[in-house]
């Protein structure tokens, strides 16, 4: 928790500053929408706060990135300034001041900072032997230069960072180095750079680190290792040319890394009218807040509280660090589908969602985050529509409909009403400490509180009796929508804006919490929250089995196929044409003429050109890749980027079994766009089905299996010849899949990869239970919420007959998170708790002790399975217990080495 001073300072806080050289993404927007509740929450209870941030405009990958789209570096920072600001703007994030470090003000600051560290004796000169283009006559920047890791020997890496197993080095150490700009191999050359006595911080800095109760400890341990090892001096400037700030007096330039967190404090100016001596001064007296990803942690735990030390600025009180994103349990991928710019996001689902989504998740742990897009459906259309839009929309339209929206009094219901104070409390206390995902709980029990309120008192017939006890039940509901507006609005601005809409307020604060709107007239109700449609599923899609005769093998042919699932084919992406433009840039470089893959093509398809070789020719002739559809244009660029060539066949018009084979002559074959057959000679190799051709040489595409805007199911394959790498295959077809998945939607399958054979096909978790309560419509279940660790469910159990309420309270159980969701009496239950049931009909449930709760149950060395399973096939499998124990084919269930126990059945099966 943040400790603020008494005396209500003014609160500075940041997010750290977006490079201008790309566009915001879903990872990226978890800082900034932390950051933003953070802010509108302080704001909500009356803090002076300041949020503050800019675009980070320098650097060599802004260089990099203007010279290949063809611009001026400040055309390019022009365009993602502009962009950045719309992105955000539509997820809501409202900065009080967004800047660039490209500014009068910035510049400023990183001379006063300079010249202040270099007289108090800080910063000092020392001669560096660096990479030098003698073609270009410049030396060049980490990222102008690649080569092969001097660790894992990858090749194409860059000169600071390895991208394929992540080992730092110096651009000195790099294999076979050449520039990125002209080809050359360069040499060393000798060049005087100024450098930060960082080293002389140690002290100060480890004295900070133990006296700011405000910052995490697993960052403080892991900061103080960084101290302990030694700190070495940091090399803060760089060679011309270099698109920054120009020290002065000196040919050298500011490193980025030195100017870039200066625009904290230029970006605070910038709200202040540009007037930097005011500005320094405040940020001097004010509380500072900063919002980081753990990978520049270094940055700002060392460096930057290093500068502001030597240079007479204050540190900041505060600086929370949160984890990366990953998307659906993987890190995000262009070519899995799971990389999503905010733009694209938008389109598929409204902002608010994806604030709601990661406020769920978020916490002031140093942990990753996972976009797990089932849990995102099933949390929006649960929690947000079906539990808080559900109650505010339900308790509105009533008063309109029997009361003409009009309310005189409210029901006194001390006990219910002291519940919800209570809550508020905590969740005041929840958001101080940045446990967002907690808060979201309490006010999810809060609309819980109000919708059995509602619930039990039946009013839709206690209003033939009693309409003026309706009258003020509904007046206690409404004020409990009315508390839930000011709750939810650091999380939801624009739902608690059209929420106090609906009710007749306007800009609530935290002091206008309580139970005190009466006679008051309400407006007309409009859905707040639409739910997420699932997809109708589709008709069960055939599987498709193929073959590869020996005499094509002999050939060297090599193929991969893949089918994927319930698509919907579009006419046209943003998203391809952007994917589409980066193959574009790379291709007009490619030379085929002396290429091993395209000669032995064309030697295979008897001279005919493969299909890259016609795309490739069309990117030099007209600059572009054509634009056919979301399905073909998923895999015309991965087949430029690989050299491969790309099949794709409509699976409902395929006929039996697929073969890759030489043809006889007596195949049926209609050329794509065309209603004739076509003679087809023998000793070709081609696509067939059971009765037609699918595809001949590669090239030529049959009309019986085209694919349309009706195709709801693919079969795709990748085809190379023995010049192209096994591996290359693999990732071009898993690539397609991605990107088709990604814009298409569906979901894809690898045929012919087989399933480990020590697959189990549940995925058993340890969980904690949370809270328990009755079942609205079913007098032998609970509804259950469960605590997994990285996430919170909620359960449906028939356990009323053999547990009591408080009996399953705080008890660690075994889920099977990978259960089918399903509704029992109009309640989603998202998976299902495991209990054991003997010959008697005693029940009782699978209990853990000392694991964690998240903890892995397993049988044996049996692999876990994350696909989903039904519970038709759950009851399949033959889970007994013997002498109190779990066993599934003998194999013993344990956590570790923790046995899991079962309460009340020794002899039985689990169910």
């Amino acid at each position: 928790m943040v400790k603020f001073s008494k005396n209500n300072k003014k609160i500075i806080v940041t997010s750290a500053l977006p490079y201008a050289n790309g566009p915001i993404h879903v990872g990226h927007l978890v800082e900034y929408i932390q950051t933003d509740i953070f802010v509108r929450f302080l704001k909500l209870i009356g803090k002076d706060v300041v949020y503050c941030c800019a675009d980070d405009t320098h650097g060599t990958p802004i260089e990099l990135k203007a010279k290949e789209l063809g611009i001026k570096p400040e055309d390019l920072i022009a365009k993602f300034f502009k962009e950045h600001q719309e992105d955000f703007d539509a997820f809501c994030i409202k900065f009080d001041s967004y800047y660039s470090t490209n500014s009068r003000e910035n510049k400023y600051f990183s001379d006063l900072i300079f010249k202040r560290l270099k007289e108090k004796g800080f910063i000092y000169k020392k001669e560096i032997e660096s990479m030098y283009s003698e073609k270009s006559k410049r030396f060049l920047p980490d990222r102008f230069i690649k080569g092969k890791c001097p660790k894992c020997k990858a090749p194409e890496q860059y000169g600071d960072v390895c991208e394929n197993c992540g080992a730092t080095y110096k651009p000195t150490d790099l294999v076979d180095a050449y520039s990125v700009t002209d080809g050359s191999k360069p040499i060393l050359k000798k060049t005087e750079h100024y450098f930060f006595k960082l080293s002389e911080f140690s002290g100060q800095l480890e004295d900070w680190l133990n006296k700011n109760k405000n910052l995490q400890k697993e960052v403080v341990n892991f900061v103080k290792n960084w101290i302990k090892e030694g700190l070495e001096d940091w090399d803060i400037s760089r060679d011309a040319p270099y698109f920054g700030f120009k020290i002065p007096d000196s040919e050298l330039y500011y490193y980025v890394w030195l100017d870039a967190p200066i625009g904290y404090i230029s970006s605070f100016a910038n709200y202040l009218g540009n007037d930097v001596k005011k500005a320094e001064k405040s940020w001097n007296e004010s509380e500072i807040i900063h919002f980081i990803g753990k990978d520049i942690a270094y940055f700002h735990f060392l460096f930057w509280p290093a500068t502001l030390l030597g240079s007479g600025f204050k540190l900041p009180d505060a600086i929370n660090v949160h984890g990366f994103l990953t998307v659906n349990g993987e890190k995000m991928s262009k070519s899995r589908g799971t990389f999503f710019t905010a733009r694209e996001f938008a389109e598929k689902y409204p902002a608010e969602y994806l604030r709601f989504y990661y406020a769920n998740v978020l916490s002031k742990k140093l942990a990753d985050i996972d976009l797990n897009f089932e849990d995102f459906v099933g949390r929006v259309n649960n929690e947000l529509a079906g539990n808080l839009g559900n109650f505010c929309f339900r308790i509105i339209s009533f008063v309109n409909k029997n009361f003409n929206g009009k309310i005189e009094d409210i029901e006194n219901s001390n006990e219910l009403i002291n519940k919800i104070n209570q809550k508020i409390i905590e969740i005041k206390n929840y958001y101080e400490n940045l446990n967002f995902n907690e808060a979201v709980s309490g006010i999810l029990a809060i609309s819980d509180l109000g919708n059995k309120y509602f619930q039990n008192n039946e009013p839709w017939k206690l209003i033939k009796n009693d309409k003026d006890k309706v009258q003020k039940i509904c007046g206690l509901c409404l004020n409990i929508a009315k508390n839930l507006s000011i709750l939810i609005q650091p999380i939801l601005p624009k739902f608690s804006e059209e929420l106090q809409r609906q009710l007749n307020v306007k800009d609530l604060k935290w002091k206008d919490l309580g139970f005190d709107l009466k006679e008051h007239k309400i407006n007309k109700e409009k859905i707040l929250i639409n739910k997420i449609e699932k997809k109708a599923e589709e008709e069960k899609t055939k599987e498709i089995e193929y073959e590869v005769d020996n005499k094509v093998k002999d050939l060297g042919l090599k193929f991969q196929l893949a089918q994927i699932n319930n698509i919907k084919i579009k006419k046209k992406s943003e998203g391809l044409e952007k994917l589409k433009k980066e193959i574009e840039n790379n291709a007009k470089n490619i030379k085929l003429q002396d290429n091993k893959i395209y000669l032995e093509s064309k030697k295979i398809n008897r001279n005919l050109e493969p299909p890259y070789s016609y795309l490739i020719n069309l990117i030099k002739e007209k600059g572009k890749l054509p634009t056919i559809n979301t399905v073909v244009d998923s895999y015309n660029p991965v087949s430029v980027k690989y050299l491969v060539s790309a099949g794709i066949h409509d699976t409902a018009k395929i006929k039996g079994k697929v073969r890759f084979k030489l043809t006889d002559g007596s195949e049926k074959y209609i050329p794509l766009g065309s209603k004739e057959l076509e003679k087809v000679e023998a000793g070709e190799y081609a696509c067939v089905d059971d009765e037609h051709i699918l595809c001949r040489l590669d090239v030529k595409q049959s009309e019986f299996t085209k694919v349309d805007d009706k195709t709801k199911s693919v079969m795709i394959y990748v085809q190379g010849n023995k010049e192209n790498k096994d591996e290359d295959l693999k990732k071009a077809l898993k690539e397609i899949c991605g990107n088709t998945v990604k814009f298409c939607g569906g979901n894809y399958r690898i045929l012919g990869e087989k399933e480990p054979e020590n697959l189990f096909p549940l995925s058993l978790k340890v969980a904690k239970i949370i809270e328990v309560n009755e079942h609205p419509d079913a007098e032998k279940l609970y509804v259950l919420k469960i605590d997994l660790g990285s996430e919170k469910r909620q359960l449906v159990a028939g356990l009323k007959e053999h547990y009591k309420n408080e009996e399953l309270l705080n008890k660690k159980i075994i889920v099977v998170t990978n259960l089918k969701h399903a509704k029992l009496r109009g309640i989603e239950s998202q998976g299902m708790l495991l209990a054991a049931e003997d010959k008697k009909g005693t029940v009782g449930l699978l209990t853990i002790k000392d694991s964690k709760i998240g903890s892995e149950a397993k049988f044996g060395s049996l692999k876990s399975s994350n696909l989903e399973i039904s519970f038709e096939n759950f009851k399949k499998l033959k889970i007994i217990v013997k002498e109190g124990k779990v066993f599934f084919n003998e194999l013993e269930l344990k956590i570790s080495n923790e046995t899991v126990s079962v309460e009340k059945v020794k002899e039985g099966i689990v169910r």
